[in-house]
């Protein structure tokens, strides 16, 4: 098998090793206006590598075969790939079970939202594997950072994620005067076995680069195709037999449309101002650097407009030949009954026909899901919703159907995502707020489910419910796990959660400290550095789902906790399904968290010391089970700062 120089020898198209003969002159005249920064036409061997009719991709069941000749000297190569759906991990031997996997999906310190979840082969490791890009929280006082890092796992196992390390980096020379680079995408030209990144820079303009392998690096200085139009962020890339699309949320400047009746319908409908921007996909020529390498600008009509509106996050899927048509992922902005506005939740579109649509609103299968008092805006659908990290969307304990609620049971801020079929099952990926903020956000991962309509055949994607699980079905209750793993974080039991942004009625909480909260470290060498913190009485934290076993046994809880200075005393009911016995749950038992109470064993960790309390269970429990810890004690204050827990 033939390996790739880095950046020297690049998988291009025909088209494109022509463009790049242009001197760096005229490149250099193309990339103005100057207020950006200039970007070096990508230098090559002249090697135009081209798939060959001999090649074959894999199903689920087989395997695939790729043949690449290139079209200058006749130099080639070829690789196989595994089938797409492993039933036994290659490492262990075992069945696929994605057990060990859970929320947040990447380790404490690393905070990387927005993330675009891609199943690439991977030449170095001979396996498939999923990738995550996104952005990079760094600083936690601010979004976003000067790079990107990315992630990766074998798709057999997603609680198995390596750090690829640095994959763009614009920091060197400042280009855009202290800005950052935010929610980027990648595609695979399987025509050329080429990597194109979409880099969102400084909240406007969008770049596409090039590289040989799924981790890049992406270089800073070379770029494919530059927008020629400013103003367009969280940009997402498709491919489509060679074919290069790329979206983006556009600002509703007249200039920046450049359609006299897309801009006029907006006037009319009085979207020129205020939140929210209109989602362009941009087809690209087959030589992008010919003018503004545009062939065509479609801004997604629909049933009930001649554009879209979103409120940011687009994210163009693709054609999904699960439902056979083409799905668009957007985060949506709502109105709540107490007047709050959530931008947590991710709706979703779907066409037949990806540049002049229609396109239509998806169906998430929910019936009646928009309460009394809650505001359809004009910021894109409210029913469709399939991502929302809040905790509002739901499976009854009961019905095991999925349920919307006005509620949100978990710090909400902004979200940000696409989907995956990953091994067989559809997966999306999103992110969830920490530290009371939204600058600490952190990657989650939840599955979907697709299906069409018998009598019409139109798509239903079922959401994901969020939560400590993730990937996996449950979590092991006799195995300890991390309290940062909770998805339901509440001041009280009536009290909806907290959200992060200031004109959020909800973000009193925060202001006021009476909402508990995780506190997110990035110090890598760090140990119990990411606890839930500020737990007072009437707070309660969810964990969904522990799996407790087929056979009934009697177990005690153990939990690791830190008595801060000034901390008062307390203690944490223990319920089951639901936090209290009106809203469906079982109350099994109460642990002390009294400092009189707690082991006398100390851990140091994250400036504190922490102890295990422990609590024996009324009765012998069995099966899988949400796990709720309600917080009570005498006296206002803090009880406790809350890190692990296991059932022995």
């Amino acid at each position: 098998m033939m390996r790739f120089k880095r950046l020297a020898v690049l998988c291009l198209s025909s088209a494109l090793a022509m463009c790049l003969a242009g001197s760096a002159e005229a490149a250099k005249k193309k990339a103005e206006p100057e207020e950006y920064p200039l970007f070096t036409i990508l230098e090559t061997t002249g090697h135009a590598y081209k798939l060959q009719d001999d090649s074959y991709e894999a199903t689920d069941t087989k395997g695939g075969y790729r043949h690449y000749i290139c079209e200058d000297c006749g130099d080639e190569y070829s690789y196989e790939t595994d089938p797409l759906v492993y039933t036994t991990n290659p490492k262990t031997g075992e069945a696929v079970d994605q057990k060990g996997a859970h929320n947040p999906i990447l380790p404490f310190y690393e905070h990387m939202p927005d993330g675009e979840p891609q199943v690439f082969w991977s030449k170095a490791d001979e396996e498939w594997r999923v990738y995550i890009y996104g952005s990079h929280d760094v600083t936690g006082d601010a979004m976003c950072y000067t790079d990107y890092v990315t992630w990766s796992a074998p798709v057999y196992d997603l609680s198995d994620w390596r750090d690829e390390g640095v994959i763009l980096d614009i920091s060197e020379g400042d280009p855009y005067g202290g800005k950052k680079l935010y929610a980027p995408d990648v595609a695979y030209d399987l025509q050329t076995d080429t990597y194109f990144q979409a880099a969102n820079e400084a909240f406007s303009t969008i770049v596409l680069r090039v590289a040989d392998n799924p981790a890049g690096p992406w270089d800073q200085k070379q770029a494919y195709w530059v927008t020629s139009f400013k103003k367009a962020y969280d940009p997402s890339v498709y491919i489509e037999d060679g074919v290069i699309y790329v979206a983006g949320a556009c600002r509703r400047d007249e200039e920046i449309i450049g359609n006299p009746e897309v801009f006029q319908a907006l006037t009319d409908d009085g979207f020129t101002s205020g939140s929210g921007q209109i989602c362009g996909i941009y087809q690209l020529k087959a030589d992008p650097q010919d003018g503004d390498g545009i062939e065509k600008v479609s801004f997604m009509p629909n049933d009930n407009r001649i554009y879209t509106p979103i409120y940011e996050g687009a994210s163009l899927f693709g054609w999904c030949e699960d439902l056979g048509v083409y799905l668009f992922l957007y985060v949506g902005n709502e109105q709540g009954a107490d007047g709050t506005t959530y931008n947590s939740g991710i709706g979703y579109m779907w066409t037949e026909d990806l540049m002049n649509g229609p396109w239509h609103y998806g169906d998430n299968g929910i019936e009646n899901d928009v309460p009394e008092g809650v505001e359809q805006t004009l910021i894109g659908g409210y029913g469709n919703i399939i991502s929302d990290t809040s905790g509002r969307i739901y499976r009854d304990p009961e019905t095991g159907e999925m349920t919307f609620r006005d509620f949100p049971t978990y710090l909400h801020g902004n979200n940000h995502g696409s989907m995956e079929k990953i091994n067989g099952n559809w997966y999306f990926n999103g992110h969830r707020q920490t530290n009371g903020n939204t600058f600490s956000r952190e990657a989650v991962m939840g599955k979907l489910g697709l299906a069409k309509k018998e009598e019409t055949g139109e798509p239903v994607i079922t959401p994901m419910e969020f939560t400590s699980s993730g990937p996996s079905d449950s979590l092991d209750a006799y195995k300890v796990q991390e309290a940062r793993f909770t998805n339901y974080l509440l001041a009280s039991e009536d009290s909806p959660a907290a959200a992060v942004e200031e004109t959020n009625p909800a973000h009193s909480q925060i202001e006021e400290g009476i909402s508990p909260y995780v506190a997110a470290s990035r110090d890598k060498e760090a140990t119990h550095a990411s606890p839930i913190t500020n737990l007072q009485k009437g707070n309660i934290a969810g964990f969904q789902y522990l799996d407790f076993g087929p056979d009934e046994r009697n177990v005690t809880l153990k939990m690791l906790i830190s008595k801060p200075d000034g901390a008062v005393d307390g203690s944490a009911d223990i319920y089951l399904d639901a936090p209290s016995e009106e809203a469906g749950g079982k109350k099994i038992g109460t642990i002390s968290l009294a400092a009189s109470d707690l082991s006398e064993e100390t851990e140091e960790g994250g400036g504190a010391l922490w102890s295990w309390a422990s609590g024996a269970v009324d009765e012998p429990v069995s099966g899988v089970h949400g796990l709720f810890l309600v917080f009570s004690g005498e006296e206002s204050g803090q009880i406790c700062m809350f890190d692990q827990f296991v059932f022995e």
